[in-house]
C-alpha cells in the first residue's frame, strides 16, 4: 500500500539526519528540501507516490539520491553536475533547481532506481572484518574459502590486497592496492598473522559487473558526493577487483549460501560473511539463514571448521556490530562496535 506523504517526508527526513550525522551536509539539506517538496504535492512527492516499499528498512532516500549523483556522474543532470564536489562543481545556490531539473529530464530513470536497494560497497568495511579475519586465522591455521553474501561487486573479496592504518596499528596484506585509514579504539587485532586465501565466492542479487561502465557509474553513485575520500577508495578498489577477476553470483542469498555450506572443501577454513545485508530479509528469512549456518556449523570439524562474519545493525543505540562465530566449538563474540563506513572501530579485543 502506498504511503502518506507525510510518512514518506517523514523517512527523507530521518536519512538527512544520518547523513549529518555521517559527514554529509549537502545530501542531508538536499534531501530536507526534497522532504519539504513532497509535503507541498512537489514533483518529488509525485516521483515517491507509488513506492510501497518498507520505509523502514528500504532507504528510499538512498535509492533517490542514488539515482540523482549517478545522473551527474554519467554526464546526464550537467546541472547538478556542476554543483558536486564529486564532479568537479561547487554548489553556488543552484543545488534545488539542478535537482528539480534532473527529475524533470529523468523521472523514468530515478523511478527505476527505486526498485532495488542502494549497492554501496564500502571497501573501508574491510578494516571492520580485518579483525574477524586475524581471529580466525588465529583459530584455524587453514587457508580461507571466502563466500561473501550481498557482496554488490566483491569489492570486501580483495581484502588481503589492501593496506591497512588502523590508528598506530598497521597490516599489510600482499601487494597492497591501496590503503585503508580508519581510528582504532582499543587493543590490537591479532597483527602478527597473514591468513592465506584459497578461493572467493559472493553472490548478490544484483551484482555490479566491474567490466561495464554502467555499473561502475551505479556503484559510484551511492556514494555520497562530499565524500571523496570513499569515492577515491572505491575507484581504486574497482580497478583492483577488476585485475583480480572478482565475479559475483546472481543468486539468492539463501539458496546459494546453502549450496556452499554443503560443498565445504577439506583442510580450509569456509568464511561466510556479509555487511549491512539483513535488513533487507524479512524475519523469517533471517531464522532460516541463521539455522542453517548453525547446523552446519554442528557438522564441523577441525580440518573442516566454519566461521560466520556478521556487520549488522545491533541496536540503535549501540549501532552497527561485527559478531563473530566459529565451529567446531560454537564460540560466539561481538568483536567490535563500528562506524558504518569504517571511519572508526571500537575493538573489544581477542580472546
Amino acid at each position: 500500500m502506498p504511503h502518506s506523504p507525510e510518512a514518506l517526508a517523514a523517512a527523507l527526513r530521518r536519512q538527512a539526519v544520518f547523513c549529518a550525522e555521517l559527514g554529509s551536509p549537502l545530501w542531508s539539506e538536499a534531501m530536507e528540501a526534497v522532504a519539504a517538496d513532497i509535503e507541498t504535492g512537489g514533483g518529488f512527492g509525485g516521483l515517491l507516490a507509488g513506492w510501497e516499499g518498507d520505509l523502514e528498512r528500504g532507504v528510499l532516500a538512498l535509492r533517490l539520491f542514488g539515482g540523482l549523483h549517478y545522473l551527474a556522474l554519467a554526464g546526464k543532470a550537467p546541472a547538478l553536475a556542476a554543483q558536486l564536489p564529486s564532479t568537479g562543481g561547487t554548489r553556488d545556490g543552484a543545488l534545488w533547481s539542478a535537482l528539480c531539473e534532473a527529475l524533470a529530464q529523468h523521472e523514468n530513470l530515478l523511478r527505476s532506481f527505486l526498485d532495488h536497494p542502494p549497492q554501496t560497497n564500502e571497501v573501508r568495511r574491510s578494516a571492520i572484518f580485518l579483525g574477524g579475519f586475524l581471529e580466525i586465522a588465529a583459530r584455524s591455521g587453514l587457508p580461507f574459502a571466502l563466500c561473501e553474501i550481498g557482496a554488490s561487486a566483491g569489492l570486501n573479496l580483495c581484502w588481503d590486497r589492501f593496506a591497512y592504518h588502523l590508528g598506530a596499528h598497521r597490516w599489510a596484506g600482499t601487494d597492497p592496492a591501496l590503503t585503508l585509514i580508519a581510528d582504532w579504539r582499543g587493543p590490537p587485532p591479532r597483527l602478527d598473522l597473514s591468513p592465506v586465501v584459497a578461493s572467493r565466492q559472493a553472490c548478490d542479487l544484483r551484482p555490479i559487473r566491474l567490466g561495464e561502465r554502467e555499473a561502475r557509474l551505479r556503484l559510484q553513485g551511492y556514494v555520497w558526493p562530499d565524500h571523496l575520500d570513499r569515492l577515491a577508495q572505491l575507484r581504486a578498489a574497482m580497478a583492483l577487483g577488476h585485475e583480480m577477476e572478482i565475479r559475483v553470483d546472481e543468486a539468492e542469498a539463501l539458496d546459494w549460501t546453502a549450496q556452499r555450506l554443503a560443498a565445504r572443501p577439506e583442510g580450509q577454513a569456509m568464511v561466510i560473511y556479509h555487511s549491512v545485508v539483513l535488513q533487507y530479509l524479512d524475519a523469517a528469512a533471517q531464522a532460516r539463514f541463521a539455522a542453517m549456518i548453525e547446523a552446519a556449523g554442528a557438522k564441523a570439524t577441525a580440518s573442516r571448521p566454519l566461521a560466520w562474519l556478521s556487520y549488522e545493525l545491533a541496536s540503535a543505540e549501540r549501532g552497527y556490530a561485527l559478531d563473530f562465530a566459529y565451529w567446531p566449538g560454537g564460540e560466539r563474540r561481538r568483536l567490535a562496535i563500528a562506524q558504518p563506513h569504517g571511519r572508526w572501530i571500537e575493538w573489544m579485543g581477542s580472546s
